[in-house]
C-alpha cells in the first residue's frame, strides 16, 4: 500500500514491506493492460510508506531492491504485451533521489513516450542501473535528465524503458 509517513520514528520490519512489493510485482506476470479508451497511458505508483525509499531512514540498499521490484513489474507488463492492440510500451519512470514519486507506465501513444523518454540521454555516462547494480530486463534502455525542483535542488529523471 502507498503511503506517506507522518512522523520521524524509525521504519519497523523493512522485510516485510520488500515482501510486499516483490508480491505487488509478481501479480503483473501475464497480464496485458490494452488501451482503456483514449488514455495516451496507465500508471503504477511504487505501493510503499515513502519512508522506505526516501528521506533520512532510507537506505542505498533497500532503495535498489525496491527499484529492482519496479523493474520486474515493468518485464512482466512487457512479456505480457500484446502489439497487435496498437501502440504499447512500457517503462519506470524514477525520481533519484525521491523514488516515492517513481511509477511503473504503459505508454498508448508514441509522442507522448517520447516526452519522456527524450531525445537524449543527458546523464550519459551516468547509469543508475549502474549505481544501483540493478537487473535492467533485456531489451530496455535507460535514459536520463536532470530536473531542478522548485526549491533549487537538482534531481534525476530517469526512463529506464522498451524503446521508442
Amino acid at each position: 500500500m502507498r503511503r506517506l509517513s507522518l512522523s520521524n520514528k524509525k521504519l519497523r520490519n523493512i522485510p516485510r514491506h520488500l515482501r510486499a512489493l516483490e508480491y505487488w510485482a509478481s501479480t503483473f506476470e501475464g497480464e496485458f493492460h490494452p488501451r482503456p479508451g483514449v488514455q495516451r497511458y496507465w500508471n503504477w505508483k511504487i505501493p510503499v510508506i515513502d519512508s522506505l525509499v526516501q528521506g533520512p531512514q532510507a537506505r542505498v540498499e533497500v532503495q535498489a531492491l525496491c527499484v529492482q521490484q519496479l523493474l520486474e513489474a515493468a518485464r512482466h507488463l512487457a512479456e505480457a504485451a500484446d502489439r497487435s492492440h496498437g501502440y504499447y510500451r512500457v517503462a519506470c519512470l524514477l525520481v533519484w533521489p525521491w523514488l516515492h514519486q517513481s511509477e511503473v507506465t504503459v505508454f498508448y501513444d508514441r509522442d507522448y513516450y517520447l516526452s519522456f523518454l527524450g531525445q537524449h540521454n543527458a546523464l550519459a555516462p551516468l547509469r543508475l542501473s549502474d549505481t544501483l547494480a540493478l537487473a535492467v530486463p533485456d531489451g530496455f534502455i535507460e535514459h536520463g535528465h536532470p530536473v531542478i525542483d522548485d526549491e533549487g535542488e537538482t534531481q534525476h529523471w530517469w526512463c529506464i524503458a522498451e524503446p521508442a
